[in-house]
């Protein structure tokens, strides 16, 4: 049996020998696999700021004698779709009507903090105190066998603490000049003519053989990388990448929320069509906007109206793909927002927040798991029937990276082992 130090011992070695040929991969596959790869996918909704769940998918109604807690609470009431209670407000109903039997809500999730910094790290890598990868990361290292950009971020949190590449998806005619160079868009030139592109991979290989018949070990190990990685841009995901993603003016237009811009639906364009081609396995993907500090429900309603819009392209382009069934996409946020408003008509910090998980016809769906009282704070749950028990724990980011980790198939892998929540309930949050 492989002791501990042993496997990170392995893990470091792996490391050190990507080093050498200037090419971090992961753990290792070869370049014939990536065609071939059947597995999942996973897409991280990065909400950006403390979004109001008492006005989505943990929905509070105003209490007699307290504080108004919802304006839309004063005329109406909490409505579900199946077994998925939501507040009737930012067109909410039009989502869940039509994934409800797609969905898991998570509530009353503790994140124990209201700074930003520490909620976005404890929401996205079930540790407030830094130095985990995110789930996204963990899930690209785990399963990649020879993707070339095996996790992609559009911005947000996405620490890999080395088990994977990251990639940085930014300005979209850089990205397709890099993925091929010989390619101009209308809006910019080829970064190098065709014929040039050919002899400088010509010259490439000949310099990879002259290199081969070197005696050097750690030669060997350089050359052996660089081959790796000449084979894996030749092993059809990037070009297969190329043919398929749109010119810059076919994309998924920026779009408005209210006072908040957007390029969510083009992020998660671009997420699936990589996902599609072979190239990339999990991504980040972020919007804005919900540190709703002043004019909370003028902010929040368009912002939040568009996000389930995304949502609902996300998996009507997923399916339009042929991926749908092996997609899962997480959402959450820093933290929450206060129960009751101030001054401004807005909501400050608040600890207590919520997560949406969804995959197509789940056996984990149409379900609600956690609890929080009426004025939004957490309540004690049971660990075994996840059921209010005073004496319970109280549920936190850690639970649901622990059980996300279990229904993803990461939790058994070396990588993971490296990151242990070893002092955390197991949690039946997925059945």
């Amino acid at each position: 049996m492989t002791s501990p130090r042993e496997t990170r011992r392995q893990f470091l070695n792996r490391l050190a020998l990507a080093g050498a040929g200037g090419l971090m991969l992961g753990v290792g596959g070869s370049p014939a696999k990536a065609a071939t790869y059947g597995g999942g996918f996973l897409i991280n909704i990065q909400l950006s700021g403390g979004l109001d769940v008492t006005s989505f998918i943990d929905p509070k109604t105003n209490q007699p004698g307290k504080p108004i807690m919802n304006n839309w609470a004063k005329t109406a009431e909490v409505v579900k779709s199946g077994n998925l209670s939501y507040a009737p407000f930012a067109e909410n109903a039009k989502f869940f009507d039509k994934y409800y039997k797609d969905a898991l809500i998570i509530n009353g999730v503790d994140m124990q903090t209201n700074s930003h910094t520490v909620g976005v790290r404890h929401n996205w890598s079930g540790r407030n105190s830094g130095g985990f990868p995110s789930l996204t990361a963990l899930f690209a290292g785990v399963k990649q066998t020879a993707q070339a950009m095996p996790y992609l971020s559009f911005g947000g949190f996405s620490a890999t603490q080395g088990v994977t590449s990251m990639t940085q998806v930014g300005n979209m005619t850089v990205l397709r000049n890099l993925i091929e160079p010989t390619l101009a868009e209308a809006s910019a030139k080829a970064y190098l003519p065709k014929s040039d592109w050919e002899r400088i991979t010509a010259m490439h290989a000949a310099g990879l053989e002259a290199r081969s018949k070197s005696t050097s070990t750690l030669e060997a190990a350089s050359i052996q990388q660089l081959r790796y990685a000449d084979a894996l841009m030749r092993s059809g995901g990037i070009s297969n990448f190329a043919e398929i993603l749109p010119a810059a003016n076919r994309l998924q237009a920026t779009r408005r929320f209210g006072n908040a811009g957007s390029s969510l639906h083009q992020q998660l364009q671009i997420a699936l069509l990589a996902f599609k081609a072979g190239v990339s396995l999990s991504a980040d993907v972020i919007q804005g906007g919900f540190d709703t500090h002043a004019n909370q429900d003028d902010l929040l309603s368009p912002l939040l109206a568009g996000v389930t819009d995304a949502l609902d392209y996300a998996w009507t382009y997923a399916a339009e793909l042929g991926i749908a069934d092996r997609l899962t996409v997480v959402m959450g946020s820093d933290f929450g927002r206060t129960p009751g408003y101030n001054s401004g008509n807005g909501k400050d910090h608040w600890p207590i927040s919520s997560m949406l998980v969804m995959q197509k016809n789940a056996g984990f769906a149409n379900r609600v798991v956690g609890l929080s009282d009426p004025g939004h704070r957490a309540l004690a749950i049971n660990p075994q029937t996840l059921q209010a028990d005073s004496k319970g724990i109280t549920l936190k980011p850690a639970h649901v990276h622990k059980a996300l980790r279990k229904r993803l198939g990461l939790a058994d892998s070396p990588l993971a082992q490296l990151f242990p929540f070893s002092m955390t309930e197991d949690l039946p949050i997925f059945g």
